[in-house]
């Protein structure tokens, strides 16, 4: 008896509907209920709209519709069409407005005025068109955001710490997510704990540039302060910052890992810190990439491993594009004519001096061969342009 209910569902008087579905099995009120939604959402304006101008998926256009109920009951799109209209003037694509749409639905039926007037403060901010549509990209949540309230102080606070202007456009960039941030709260009080670190504005704002997410902390584990400790570069060194950043943006348990990795070839500890206090980047490459240029020192080279203490470079410079090139063209040298020169200072010199060995060969074109096929040969390797030939 109760199936007869299904053909005419939607002809329920409104105020027995309920008492009359509940009689209804559960699997037969699950797919009633969901064809309902369907239903709705269907004769939705907005659903043909995102659908067709943007390309939105059934399951797009339903998770709109949970945060922002109220667009499937839309009577006109006129706000939905300014607001999509006002983004992509700004420099953003259809696939873009989508994903705001999708990640902060509350914001497409923001008021025009209100929506300029945040979008404008940001530009006088230094965004333009790809800046400004990549930030809105990363996060949308900006534009919900009050803008005398948060984004205004948050921008100048954010201002005052990163100059010129587009280093502010940069940090943004890099972390989207501290427009998200309490000011007062979590911002503030972070950067008077980096200020506490001595360093002067300009190494500050220098240091917080490599990885503005650090303006979510306000203080160093035990272990990230013995390291630091470790490591022995003073306050005021240039390269203190870099060790600063190296640890604060990284798990302890990848550093720890990528030590490890040196120890493994026999570096005693203060070897170690020493590398990191010549070439602080060193402290920032996974241990895969340490452990193969390790490799290749000791295998290839046939050098001792220390010899990347006085030589940090050998840990630096790419292994594909620039140290494995040279060795095989110094090997190709070596193997006819001979040269002189140790395969260390090889790898040391300028790119200018080294291309003076090749020219000055008498098996020039060979070496550029060499050279030329290894650098392309490399992940993501081109061939170097013969403009580079003195």
């Amino acid at each position: 008896m109760t199936t007869m209910l299904c053909p005419n569902l939607f002809d329920i008087h409104p105020f027995n509907s309920h008492k009359q579905l509940v009689k209804l099995p559960f699997h037969s009120r699950t797919s009633l209920s969901s064809l309902a939604i369907t239903n709705a959402h269907s004769q939705s304006l907005f659903t043909d709209f995102a659908s067709t101008k943007f390309n939105m998926s059934e399951a797009d256009i339903n998770q709109i519709f949970r945060y922002a109920p109220h667009l499937h009951n839309l009577r006109t799109l006129d706000k939905v069409e300014r607001f999509t209209r006002n983004l992509k003037n700004r420099g953003c694509t259809d696939s873009q407005i989508a994903k705001i749409m999708r990640i902060r639905p509350s914001i497409i039926t923001l008021s025009e005025k209100i929506l300029e007037a945040k979008i404008r403060l940001l530009e006088d901010f230094g965004f333009e068109r790809q800046t400004l549509a990549k930030l809105l990209t990363l996060n949308p949540n900006i534009l919900s955001l009050s803008l005398e309230k948060k984004i205004l102080p948050k921008m100048m606070f954010f201002k005052s710490i990163f100059e010129p202007e587009d280093a502010l456009v940069k940090a943004m960039l890099r972390a989207p997510q501290l427009f998200s941030c309490n000011l007062e709260k979590v911002l503030k009080p972070s950067l008077a704990f980096w200020e506490g670190f001595g360093l002067s504005r300009a190494e500050l704002s220098k240091f917080l540039l490599m990885g503005p997410r650090v303006l979510v902390r306000s203080s160093l584990t035990l272990a990230e302060a013995v390291l630091i400790q470790n490591i022995g570069l003073d306050k005021g060194s240039k390269m203190f910052r870099y060790i600063l950043s190296a640890v604060t943006l990284s798990r302890m348990e990848t550093l720890e890992a990528r030590i490890e990795n040196l120890k493994f070839w026999g570096l005693s500890a203060e070897e170690i810190w020493r590398v990191f206090r010549i070439a602080p980047i060193v402290l920032s490459f996974s241990k895969e990439n340490i452990g193969e240029k390790m490799k290749f020192v000791v295998n290839h080279l046939e050098v001792p491993a220390n010899s990347v203490v006085k030589h940090p470079k050998l840990l630096q410079n790419s292994l594909e594009r620039s140290m494995r090139p040279r060795f095989l063209v110094w090997q190709k040298i070596e193997s006819t004519t001979g040269h002189g020169l140790s395969i260390l200072k090889v790898l040391m010199m300028t790119e200018g001096r080294f291309i003076k060995i090749i020219e000055g060969h008498p098996d020039s074109e060979t070496l550029w061969t060499i050279y030329e096929n290894a650098v392309s040969d490399a992940p993501n390797g081109t061939k170097r342009s013969s403009s580079l030939r003195l």
